[in-house]
């Protein structure tokens, strides 16, 4: 059902998911984030943070195509190679010497 969020029943399930969580709910949140935050120390603190992961991610990306590149060219290599050796041979045969 896609109701627009104007709508009587979208402010009725606003108001019912609100009586849900408790008023403090926002700042124990933040606040449970901070301290876990600030219990992250060295290398745990660095190793997380998004920019790492970030650059984790990209090497990891590029190391992948790195990888299947080089396996596609040996393939492409490989039957080019193989088409090759089958025109020497019928080239071979053709030659009268």
């Amino acid at each position: 059902m896609n109701t627009p969020p104007d709508s009587r029943a979208w402010q009725q399930l606003q108001q019912h998911a609100a009586a849900q969580l408790p008023a403090d709910f926002p700042d124990r949140v933040l606040r449970s984030i901070r301290l876990g935050d600030a219990r992250r120390t060295g290398a745990v603190r660095y190793l997380l943070h998004p920019f790492a992961v970030s650059a984790y991610t990209a090497v990891f990306c590029f190391l992948l195509v790195v990888i299947l590149h080089a396996r596609n060219t040996d393939k492409t290599s490989e039957r080019h190679l193989a088409e090759w050796q089958e025109l020497a041979i019928q080239t071979a045969s053709l030659d009268p010497l």
